[in-house]
């Protein structure tokens, strides 16, 4: 087979895997967070095989233990609390679409119908009906399903991912790997920074925001400075929708710390958000995210949204690093366009004198 039909080859075998693996998305989540997993707790594995010469099953095993005595550990402390303010706010929610239930008729009409569709979603949420539990079963059974292929996924990525790559480069032609090397390092390095990156701020973001609006007195202070956490895994709407949701729920619970309107509590919570987002754009991103991606606002919004489309919540978290990936892929490829472009000139000028020379000699 010649170089050429090797290489169509290969590209033809890539789109076929594409192909099938969007076909099949439905069933890739687990083994996608599975991943995600392993290529953030890998240099952890590396650690302890390294530094304290474990089998790499062994560092497997004992990170599993650490997750999971920290997963308990943080679950006696935090439970009670996010069992309570989960349950008071079920009930304020309750409360409010009972309440907007009856104020319906001053609604404007061309406003009812969203109105109507919400508060439907709302209650059938918070209700418990006969089918309800019925369908409950089958979706309890899909999600130990999907951890078990997570757990065990995860732990064949942690031992032996390093592997799995050697023997995908095999595959390639040999005058291919050096590049291919080359290439996945600067993805590799985009891929981390942004994962390990997202993990700091969802814990910086989250536990500043807890202390903050405890100390304000906000209602629900715990659930909403998690959830605020983790809206700043999607890019730019995340942290919007996290703020006015924020502000809501001051507006309506008021302060238990502080003697001030529920309009005055709503505004102060809006501005502890602006100056906690304007601290983390102008002193934490730069040097935990340090631009990684590199990626203008406007391709972000766009990769958020096209993720959402295509993947739904798995799509909104990694629609950045995908993009950030591609841009990586797309500057590498010009950069050997254009030094092929580059030696091809260089070639065609040194030949010139050449044949020049030769022309002269034989007048």
């Amino acid at each position: 087979m010649t170089l050429r039909l090797k290489s169509i080859f290969l590209i033809a075998t890539g789109l076929l895997l594409v192909w099938f693996l969007y076909i099949e998305r439905a069933i890739l989540t687990p083994f996608i967070i599975a991943g995600i997993f392993a290529y953030i707790f890998n240099p952890v594995v590396n650690f302890f095989s390294d530094k304290f010469k474990f089998p790499r099953t062994l560092s497997v095993v004992v990170i599993y233990a650490l997750i999971i005595a920290l997963l308990g550990l943080a679950g006696i402390v935090f439970s009670q609390r996010a069992v309570e303010e989960s349950y008071e706010l079920r009930q304020e929610v309750y409360a409010l679409t009972k309440i907007t239930r009856t104020q319906i008729n001053n609604i404007p009409n061309w406003l009812r119908p969203t109105i109507n569709d919400t508060l439907y979603t709302v209650e059938s949420s918070t209700n418990i009906s006969y089918p309800s539990i019925f369908s409950f079963f089958p979706q309890v059974f899909s999600r130990v399903i999907s951890f078990i292929i997570f757990f065990f996924s995860a732990f064949y990525f942690l031992k032996e991912g390093g592997n799995m790559v050697d023997r995908m480069l095999n595959f390639l032609p040999r005058h291919y790997r050096i590049e291919m090397e080359i290439l996945l390092r600067k993805i590799n390095s985009v891929l981390v920074g942004y994962l390990r990156g997202q993990i700091f701020l969802v814990f910086f973001v989250s536990s500043l925001l807890f202390i903050l609006l405890t100390i304000l007195g906000v209602r629900f202070s715990f659930i909403l400075a998690v959830f605020s956490g983790f809206a700043e895994i999607v890019p730019i709407i995340g942290p919007i929708v996290a703020t006015a949701i924020a502000a809501i729920v001051a507006f309506l619970g008021g302060s238990a710390n502080f003697n001030i309107s529920s309009i005055q509590l709503a505004l102060i919570v809006i501005a502890v958000y602006f100056i906690v987002r304007q601290f983390q754009d102008y002193f934490v991103n730069p040097y935990v995210m340090g631009k990684i991606t590199k990626l203008h606002p406007l391709i972000i919004l766009f990769s958020v949204i096209a993720g959402e489309h295509i993947a739904g919540i798995l799509g909104l978290v990694l629609a950045v690093p995908i993009a950030g990936t591609l841009r990586v892929i797309v500057e590498f490829s010009m950069d050997k366009l254009n030094n092929h472009d580059e030696e091809t000139l260089e070639l065609s000028e040194g030949s010139k004198p050449d044949s020049v020379s030769s022309h002269s000699k034989k007048s």
